[in-house]
Parts: C-alpha cells; structure tokens; sequence
C-alpha cells in the first residue's frame, strides 16, 4: 500500500512539475483537464504506468519517484504520441518504447548535469519526441490524429487575438493547443503564484514583440506555434531557478530574445522532416544560461527552491537582512575585548588589493601597551591567543619569522608568521604577524570556531603586536582581498550580527551562556503544551512538537494543525529561520515574538532583527507588497529591536510603524515558558 501511495503521488506530482508546480492538488486539476483530449490524457498515463512498472521492476525505490521529477519527461513523450497519433495497439507500444527510454535518458541526463547543480528540464522528451517523429515516418500502421475527432470546448473566439494566442500558447505546453484550455491554466497559475503568472504574461508579449521586429509581423509572430517558448523560459529564469528580482526580470528577457533566433532557425530546418521543435528552444536556453550563472556565483541564483517564488523571494531577502547569505562571514579572532586599529580601506596598509582586512590591539586607559612601550611584553596583545575564524583546512602557515623589536618592521617577509584557512564555503582567510614558533595547528589539519592558532606576535610588517585578519580570493599569500563581515560582536552592550565594526571600535567577542543554551535546547519529540489568552480571557490551547526532518537533520516546531517553525542553535545564537503554515496560527508568534536570541544573558544587552512583513494570504496589499520586494528588497522586511531585562526575560518591540510590544519568558530548566504580543499572551500550562 506504501509503494502504491509512492507510485499516485508521482503520477499528480509528475502533472503538475510540468508548470514547475509543486502542489498535489494542482497536479490534480491538471490530470483532469487533460482529458479534454481523450487522446493525449490516455497516452500520458499510459506512458507514467509503464515508467512506473519498469521502475518497480528493476527494483528502483518507490520513494524516490514520489516527486514526479523522472516521471514528467516520459508523460511529455505519451502525450506527444497521443497528440499525433491516434490510441492503438500499436500507438501503445511506440509510447511504451519510448518513455521507458525517456525514463533511462532522464537519469542518464541527470548524472551529468547534476554535477554542475543544472536542472534537466524537459531535455529528455524533446530529443526523444524528436526521435519518435522521425521514426513515425515510416510507420504506416499508426492513425494520425486527422482520423479522430477533435475536442468540442467553450467558444471564446470573441477574446482578442493578443489574449487568445497567449492561452493558446500556454494549453500548448500540454499539447492541447485551446483558448479555454489556456484560460484555464492562466487561472490555475494566477492562483499559484501571481508572480509566475505575471512572467508567464510579460515573457510571452516580449517575445511576441522581439519576433515581431524580426519578421515584420506582429500578427505573423503572435500566431506562431512555439511562442509556449517565451512563457517556459519567463517562468524558469524568473521565477524558478533565480529568485524574482530585477536581475531575474533582466536575464529572463534576455533569455527570451535569444530563443527568438533559436525558433527560428530550428523550425526551419526541423520543418523539412516535419517535426514540431517541442521545448529545445526553452531548454537550449535555460540550461545554458543556470550553467553559467552557478560558475559565477550570481547571488540570486535559487540554490534552495522553495514552492513558490514568492516563499523563495521571501526566504531570500530574509537571508540577506538577517544572516548576509549572499556574503563571505567570519568568527573574531580573539577571545574578550579588542579594539579595531585598522579598517577597511584605511590610511596605512589596508590599500589597493589589499584594502579588505582588519586589524586588532589591545586597548587599556587609551594606550596599547604599558610603561613606555619599548619592549614587545609592554604590548597588551602581545602572546595573546589568537583563536580560528571560521571551520576549514589549514592550507598554508609559516612560524619561524622573528618578531620585530618596537620601532622596527621586516620588509623582507611582509606576512611575517601566518596561517591560511580553507573555509567549508570555499574561501580564504589568512591571519598575519603571529609571534614566533607559536603557532600551535599544522598543514591539512581541520579546525572550527574558536580553537587556538597561535599567539599574537609582532613578526612581519607589523610596527606593534596586533592580529591581521583578511578574507582573500586563493591560497596564494598576498593576493587580492575580499570583502566580508564578522559573524556577532558586542559594542557598547549591543550585539551585532553580521556586520563590520570602525575604526577605533572597541569589539568583545562572547562564547554561549552554558544555563541559557541549556534552556533552549530542544530534544527530538519533545512536547510543550500552552494556553493562549487575549488579554486575561483564555481562547485556545497549543501544543508544540519537537520533529527533525529526516533528510536534512534539521529541527522544527510542529503544531497540530501542521504549522512548521524551524529552528537552529549555531555561531552564538538560538534563531527562527523560516515559518511554513497558516499567517494566523499561534506558532507563528513565536517567530514574531523573538526571531533571533543571542547565547549571552547579559541586562540590558540589545539587538536588532528582521522579520517579514506578513500579512493574510488573500490580502491584495501582501501580494503588491511582495511583487514590490522584486524591485526593493526592503519592502519586503519590518526590523525590530530586543533586550535582556534580566536573564530569563526578553523584550522587543517592532520599529514599522505600528510599534508592537513584544515579551519572552524563558523556562528556568528548559523552553519559552510565554510569549506576549501587545494584548496576546500565550504562556506554558504548569
């Protein structure tokens, strides 16, 4: 029953990733809209049934299927073959042939173009329709589609020829070339993503209009039958695998211009052997275009696609206000307070390509040293522990520089002692100025946050003992610097994320609070049970499951309603990183009450956060506003500000406006004993 389950869920699933659509119910909706066309609805299952059976048959996990991924491809063949040709004896062994080989082609595809992160899209189906085209030539047993009746469906030869060519595009995409068709899926994307159905709208007029300007026709281009092209690229590059953005709207129009001369130049050739071009345009396209953008790095690239662009918009410019996902981050150095002697781009040595570096000293009663400061001990920083910045290999060290007397630089080994880390995110960090034969890791060796590298020293180009920290573009000493950020510090009782202190800041790095980790550490099914009040009267009851995905191995809060709030516990701080369910349902106040909570219970300690400015799913203001977080991120985001009243008790308030007052109590052995948003309170049963 478990398998069958599997197999029902990748034949709805399998529907709907066709309009790159991950809900069942759409799916659904779609299965059944193909049989408007008897012909091409039974071929298309009979080509999954047969995928399915000949995946049970050579043993392949039922699971693995269940998201319809491999099984769209051979559904696209079926559907080609019924579109063609007429449901036969013989018509079902052509489709059986060649979507188990749609099916082989798929994985084989998929190997490869995987390792270049590289979707494989509807590749498969276009090469073998291609195929089965050609080879129908010569197939005089098969009844072409001439013989049997078309579809009778809803006249709407009233709509303007604008609006009818863009749903015939669009009914196109499943091979059922109709006006209502059209209309119907125009609908099912509008309620899918307002988004998606506005690239789909402006990617299809577009290419209308760049084909127009070649032929000079608008109606010659408005009526040609591989425009579905425009709407398939629209909707992948700008909405799918880039996250909605200005950039997304640009490389997408780009995408569409080029598959213009694609068309045509494929249609007439492919003209000669009568066979449709299908979706290589689209393909051809897109797949070249994520190539090169996942080469570059480009920083809107979707590398985590949620199901709809607008969770994937959300979930980006969250990343971007709250954690700097698109930037290099490292931990401090050091251990207590520091003060930052150089910054970015500043007046000595921090120049040219090498202007992104810090450098740190010590700082007491205004001097970085005692005495007169004419020996190195007199130096507050001097053989203090320097302390690794960030997870990695070490890929390069020296140790045996001499370190400087005061008043004297080595112009010979500018670095003096060093060590070069290999971070996890594929960057580069180098730490200079070392003192001599102290530093304590070796070449190859793997090292976290916080473990000792050595001692503060004064070897190198160093007029003083400090710490030189600097992220850089290879293993290569000296080459050219990076920007980055510093993952937390405290300045001036306020914690900072993310961010880079100035010059003559004074910084304290800070390690977890040993009771208040305790506090919020969440044990695998694990129940806490609350009574929510609006003001003193009690409403409701809420009961919070501790779950972990299993692919993954990530935590979240469920609810009963399945209401999901994922957590982490990393880099100093307990945090809320996305929120799946109903805008209105009481765990997502937990995300509104303390998004983000640092692991140092210190009074008066603050900080500043981001959340999403959410509002109900049906509200006409959210979808505006989150169309117009595509142009400006910061729409999109409400900040707030937090403080430790003593070390159980937090408070907050939102800075947009509306200025909601926030509150969380901690449990003293373990959980969030309440949280209260102005009037609302939803506290811990006892």
């Amino acid at each position: 029953m478990k398998t069958l389950k599997y197999y029902l869920n990748a034949i709805i699933a399998s529907y709907a990733e066709i309009l790159f659509l991950q809900n069942a119910k759409y799916g659904i909706v779609l299965l059944l809209i193909s049989f408007f066309n008897v012909n091409v609805a039974v071929s298309g299952l009979i080509a999954i049934i047969v995928v399915l059976a000949f995946a049970h048959f050579i043993r392949m996990e039922a699971a693995f299927l269940e998201n319809g991924f491999y099984i769209y491809n051979p559904l696209l063949v079926g559907m080609s073959v019924g579109y063609l040709f007429q449901v036969s004896f013989v018509s079902i062994i052509l489709i059986s042939m060649s979507s188990v080989f749609t099916f082989l082609l798929t994985m084989v595809l998929y190997k490869f173009l995987a390792k270049a992160s590289v979707p494989i899209l509807s590749l498969p189906f276009t090469m073998v329709s291609t195929l089965i085209y050609l080879a129908t030539l010569n197939y005089t047993a098969l009844y072409t589609q001439a013989l049997y009746v078309k579809p009778h469906l809803l006249d709407l030869s009233f709509l303007p020829l604008f609006l009818s060519n863009y749903f015939s595009a669009l009914g196109t995409i499943f091979f059922l070339p109709y006006t209502s068709i059209g209309l119907a899926f125009a609908l099912i994307l509008l309620s899918y993503s307002r988004i998606m159905f506005l690239f789909s709208l402006g990617g299809f007029y577009f290419g209308v209009l760049v084909h127009s300007l070649m032929l000079g026709s608008f109606t010659a281009a408005m009526y040609n039958p591989y425009a579905f092209n425009y709407i398939l690229i629209a909707i992948a590059l700008g909405t799918v695998f880039l996250v909605p953005s200005v950039r997304s709207i640009a490389l997408s129009l780009m995408g569409i211009a080029m598959s213009v001369l694609l068309i045509d130049a494929s249609s007439s050739f492919w003209t000669i052997y009568k066979i449709p071009v299908f979706t290589l345009p689209f393909n051809i396209i897109t797949i070249s275009f994520l190539f090169v953008l996942q080469v570059v790095k480009l920083k809107e690239f979707a590398y985590v696609i949620r199901k709809t662009p607008e969770l994937t918009l959300r979930s980006y410019i969250l990343s971007l206000f709250r954690f700097r996902a698109d930037e290099r981050k490292v931990f401090l150095p050091f251990s207590g307070k520091w003060s930052v002697y150089q910054a970015f781009d500043d007046e000595w040595t921090h120049q040219g390509d090498w202007k992104y570096a810090y450098d740190f000293v010590i700082i007491k009663e205004g001097h970085s040293f005692k005495n007169k400061g004419d020996f190195l001990e007199d130096y507050y920083a001097f053989k203090k522990p320097v302390l690794s910045p960030a997870y990695g290999y070490v890929v390069d060290l020296k140790a045996n520089v001499e370190d400087n007397l005061i008043g004297e630089v080595n112009t010979i080994e500018n670095w003096g002692n060093y060590v070069v880390i290999q971070t996890h995110e594929g960057h580069f960090v180098e730490i200079s100025h070392f003192a001599k034969d102290s530093i304590k890791v070796k070449r190859g060796e793997y090292i976290e946050p916080g473990q000792i590298l050595g001692l503060c020293g004064n070897s190198g180009y160093s007029p003083l003992p400090h710490i030189h920290i600097q992220v850089q573009e290879s293993a290569l000493l000296g080459s050219k610097t990076l920007p980055f950020h510093f993952v937390s510090y405290i300045e001036k009782n306020h914690v900072h994320f993310y961010a880079n202190p100035l010059k003559h800041m004074e910084i304290e790095s800070y390690f977890n609070d040993k009771a208040l980790d305790k506090k919020l550490s969440f044990t695998l099914d694990s129940e806490y049970a609350y009574e929510v009040y609006q003001e003193e009267e009690l409403i409701d009851n809420l009961v919070i499951k501790v779950k972990m995905n299993r692919f993954s191995g990530k935590f979240y809060f469920e609810d009963d309603d399945g209401n999901i709030l994922h957590f982490a516990k990393e880099a100093g701080m307990f945090y809320f990183y996305d929120y799946e369910g109903e805008d209105k349902a009481w765990l997502q106040k937990f995300y509104l009450a303390i998004p983000r909570l640092p692991l140092r219970s210190k009074k008066n300690l603050s900080w500043y956060d981001y959340l999403p400015r959410r509002y109900s799913k049906k509200s006409l203001f959210s979808s505006l506003t989150t169309m117009g977080a595509m142009l400006v991120p910061r729409a999109y985001v409400i900040k707030g500000k937090w403080n430790f009243k003593d070390e159980t008790h937090i408070e907050g308030i939102l800075l947009n406006g509306s200025k909601q007052k926030l509150s969380v109590v901690l449990d003293n052995t373990n959980g969030i004993k309440s949280i209260k948003i102005n009037k609302l309170t939803i506290k811990m049963k006892k």
